[in-house]
């Protein structure tokens, strides 16, 4: 594979080729839906929002569901799209999308600073550990914290570490629990739910302190410790891929990443897991595009070297229909950002698990609409079974 097959520009990813068959608002969100803007993104941006007939509130809903508010408020800053230009109309209400903007900006401002923290207390008590997601994307990939909303701290650490990493975070406030109604304090989980957790799932219930801000109402940390679901029959655990990690500064710190083709697995294996499973869809949260954006911009860094490691891996791992689940869904909404080689290589001869889900949750149900379709209809969940597992 050479490197010009591999390196394609995020900015110059095209529209879905089904988009025009969207409304308006779903249309405009895609477009917008990317880190910058060419000319002809643009252009199209500012002709759909000109549109008598693009629903401003089914926009707004959409760009904070799918967690796209701060990039939409950046690029509404940015490229003026308030702006009336040669008899167009701007934006409306525009505040509300850079404020958005700012807001988040503050928001993971606050959470950088408690992280950095994390990071060096972990470290002084010589717990192994590795960055997932969240400021890992926001600093290295889109090198702009403001961007990318940021829900917690994932960390990958091997369970043999796990009591360890508890007594660091005990010691900083936090409990493993939900944010009370006060917002003062952190009720402790249930113990059938802590059993549930422990017994069947790879993550331990999240750690929890009080923010005591408007934007910052908790932390969140949620360990880690391997990135299958145990029910997947699959296995790829923390001290394993603790041994390949790579150095970074993230939060002002020195800190440890997953290797490139490690991360890129994580991100496919995150994405597969929400998309299909039953608890993310009762909640609507199971289709997200800043997801496949994250998974997007990763996968424009990988080199062709990196590409080819990348699918040994998975066939190491017997990931392959999970990372092409991933990689393919990317590809539909950003035409390009996967190289066809890798496409090619990856794809199982049976695709019709595509629009399968609930597997993990032993109760497989098909999909009636297509993909581009249930990606913005969020009561796309209602003939869906119940998750068994205890929200957390």
């Amino acid at each position: 594979m050479t490197e010009e097959s591999v390196k394609r520009s995020p900015s110059t990813w095209p529209e879905p080729s089904e988009a025009s068959e969207l409304p308006p608002f779903a249309r405009l969100l895609l477009v917008l839906a990317r880190l910058r803007l060419d000319a002809d993104h643009l252009a199209l941006a500012r002709s759909l929002a000109a549109r008598d007939d693009l629903d401003w509130g089914a926009f707004l809903d959409a760009a904070a569901r799918h967690k796209l508010l701060p990039l939409v408020g950046r690029h509404v800053h940015t490229y003026r799209l308030d702006r009336a230009v040669e008899g167009t109309k701007g934006f409306p209400y525009p505040w509300v999308f850079t404020t958005g903007h700012v807001g988040n900006r503050q928001r993971n401002q606050a959470l950088h600073d408690e992280f950095g923290l994390v990071f060096r207390e972990l470290a002084d008590a010589g717990v192994p550990y590795a960055v997932r997601k969240g400021f890992s994307l926001a600093e290295d990939v889109y090198h702009d914290i403001s961007v990318r909303r940021i829900s917690d701290l994932d960390l990958l650490v091997d369970r043999a570490d796990a009591p360890a990493a508890r007594d660091v975070l005990t010691r900083m406030g936090y409990v493993q629990g939900n944010l009370a109604a006060d917002g003062d304090r952190i009720e402790p989980f249930k113990r059938e739910t802590q059993l549930f957790w422990r017994l069947n799932l790879s993550n331990q219930l999240p750690y929890l302190k009080p923010g005591n801000r408007p934007d910052v109402p908790e932390y969140n940390v949620d360990l880690c410790h391997d990135i299958f679901q145990r029910k997947s029959g699959r296995s790829a655990g923390a001290a394993e891929l603790l041994r390949r990690r790579v150095p970074a500064v993230l939060c002002g710190t020195d800190t440890w990443v997953a290797a490139p083709v490690d991360a890129l697995l994580d991100l496919c294996s995150h994405l597969h897991k929400e998309a299909t499973s039953l608890r993310f869809i009762e909640d609507s949260v199971d289709l997200q595009i800043s997801k496949f954006l994250d998974v997007g911009l990763f996968a424009a860094r990988l080199t062709g070297a990196e590409w080819g490691d990348f699918t040994d891996c998975t066939k190491q791992y017997d990931a392959t229909e999970i990372a092409y689940y991933a990689l393919h869904h990317t590809d539909v909404l950003y035409p390009g950002a996967i190289p066809a080689e890798v496409l090619d290589g990856l794809r199982p001869e049976d695709t019709g698990y595509l629009d399968q889900y609930g597997t993990l949750d032993g109760r497989t149900a098909r999909w009636s609409l297509p993909f581009l379709e249930r990606l913005f209809d969020s009561r796309r969940g209602r003939d869906s079974a119940q998750s068994n597992v205890p929200h957390a």
